[in-house]
């Protein structure tokens, strides 16, 4: 510091801390004196009082200019639409005719995603001055352009809705059981195009004060920067269950009038002699009694499921699981995690052998079986369009800074399609109906505005933890046009997060029609 302040000629009497700030000062604009680079900004974010002192004081070399910043109108949505940051050596080396070391670049979610839709292009300014720094005169030899305007699948007050009945139910939770480190996550999918109209994870955090908190958020055991319903995996439990009944229908193993008597506890028929017998309990050890293919997904028999696991095997199984999406990147743009799809593959790959009970666990969501709530919704979105398997995806448009052209629109073309016949998929549809008004979920779907499909899903983590709660839903019941999927770790029952579920449908399906066209709204501006 000592040769620093003789350098520069920094007063003995100053601080070390003032002394220290005036030399990288120093020290930045003597750097810009060698090598022709980008100016040196001192101050951002600054007050009036200092414009004006900078103005009035005509200090050599020193100019205000005014920059664009990320503002951000609303909280929600803040995983989706990602963070900005300053652009970092890697990106520099990788884009040098892009990016300059000052430029702000997309980090994470939608502003990275759709970066080379949102940057402009920088354009080349020639500035004349005296021999006193004073600037006398500037122009343009090629003018900057701003980026384009995207326009997102979001819809707001949805995502809005499904945030706070997600933090709703969880503060419930956490007020009864004192457990504050339990996550959420929830997906809406628009049946026939893969739109995601929300997606929502909790804790989550606020973009406006992203920096702000980052140091506290990064140790907070909830982890409100993780994106549950993109990245988190879950056990899917009975929610596989309407996957494996339209693999048995259209594969042949079981008619829609052929019933299975439930005793309790099922055995598996092919043992080797002398072993001991492989059994597994339906959640109703006293059974259920003869239930058609209908029935066993209202009631949610495992027995019956079990048969057809044993009838389908694992290779058919996996078939149809991995033609809905499940096991596999749904396409969301802002990336996600691929679960994992119980088989054997998945099992040599982790050094484990593959037996005939694993696949039979495997028909009733368990197993190795992890999805995202963004998999579950794609995946009931693609079983009641029936069958057409269109990837998740968040850009709905990009059209010029001013709106004269359309750079992008459309939806994409179905991945894949499941071949479902209609009276197959009814009666899948129907089980699920049949769960929301006669079933044990028709308390909670008396306030429900819509008439409304669903299945529940309970997954054991350890004895030891309380249960994953898994749900998906869809509606209208005769012509679909949401599906929905939520996850909240720890939640207990499937059942215990039937009205969130209601909460999010009822905000949907009794939004405002809005006469007049907001200029501006789910749009991500340049």
């Amino acid at each position: 510091m000592k040769r620093m302040r003789t350098f520069f000629e920094i007063p003995e009497d100053w601080t070390d801390m003032d002394a220290r700030a005036v030399a990288g000062v120093r020290y930045e604009l003597e750097i810009r004196k060698l090598v022709n680079t980008t100016a040196y900004v001192f101050a951002e974010d600054v007050d009036t009082e200092l414009i004006s002192l900078v103005k009035d004081g005509n200090y050599r070399g020193a100019k205000v200019f005014t920059s664009s910043v990320r503002e951000y109108n609303t909280d929600a949505a803040a995983h989706v639409l990602g963070t900005v940051g300053r652009v970092e050596a890697e990106d520099l080396a990788a884009n040098p005719d892009i990016y300059s070391g000052e430029d702000w670049i997309g980090k994470s979610g939608v502003e990275l995603a759709f970066e080379g839709y949102l940057r402009g292009e920088d354009g080349t300014r020639l500035i004349s001055s005296n021999d006193q720094g004073k600037i006398t005169s500037e122009f343009y030899t090629a003018q900057p352009q701003p980026g384009n305007t995207v326009a997102l699948t979001l819809d707001l007050n949805l995502q809005e809705a499904t945030e706070q009945a997600l933090a709703n139910t969880i503060t419930e939770m956490n007020e009864k059981d004192g457990n504050t480190t339990r996550g959420a996550g929830a997906a809406v999918i628009e049946v026939g195009t893969g739109e995601v109209l929300a997606l929502a994870s909790y804790p989550t955090f606020s973009l406006a004060n992203y920096n702000r908190d980052y140091t506290l958020f990064s140790s907070d055991p909830g982890e409100p920067f993780y994106n549950r319903a993109t990245h988190g995996r879950y056990p899917p439990g009975s929610t596989f269950k309407p996957c494996t009944a339209i693999a048995a229908l259209e594969s042949g193993v079981v008619t829609l009038t052929e019933k299975i008597r439930d005793t309790g506890r099922w055995y598996y028929p092919d043992m080797i002699a002398g072993t001991e017998p492989f059994s597994a309990w339906c959640w109703n050890r006293s059974g259920h009694g003869l239930q058609n293919i209908t029935q066993a997904i209202t009631n949610s028999c495992n027995y019956f499921f079990y048969t057809m696991g044993y009838r389908l095997g694992i290779e058919r199984l996996d078939e149809y699981a991995a033609a809905f999406g499940l096991g596999s990147k749904t396409g969301i743009e802002i990336g996600e995690d691929p679960g994992i799809l119980a088989g054997p593959e998945y099992s040599e790959s982790v050094g484990q052998t593959w037996y005939g009970g694993n696949t039979v666990m495997a028909a009733i969501g368990q197993s190795d079986n992890l999805f995202t709530p963004l998999q579950l919704a794609n995946y009931i979105a693609t079983l009641v369009g029936g069958g057409e398997h269109y990837p998740a995806h968040l850009l709905k448009s990009v059209k010029s800074y001013n709106n004269s052209s359309v750079i992008y629109t459309g939806v994409p073309d179905p991945v894949n399609t499941v071949e479902i016949k209609s009276e197959n998929l009814d009666a899948v549809k129907n089980g699920m109906h049949d769960l929301t008004t006669k079933g044990s979920l028709a308390s909670y779907f008396r306030n429900c505005v819509v008439d409304t499909g669903a299945k529940t899903g309970t997954a054991q983590i350890t004895k030891s933890t309380k249960n994953n709660g898994v749900f998906v839903c869809f509606a209208p019941f005769d012509d679909p046009e949401i599906a929905v999927a939520l996850v909240i770790e720890q939640g207990g029952s499937g059942a215990a997060l039937a009205s969130t579920a209601v909460e999010i449908l009822n905000a949907y399906f009794t939004k405002e029609e809005i006469g007049t066209v907001i200029l501006g709204e789910n749009q991500l501006l340049p």
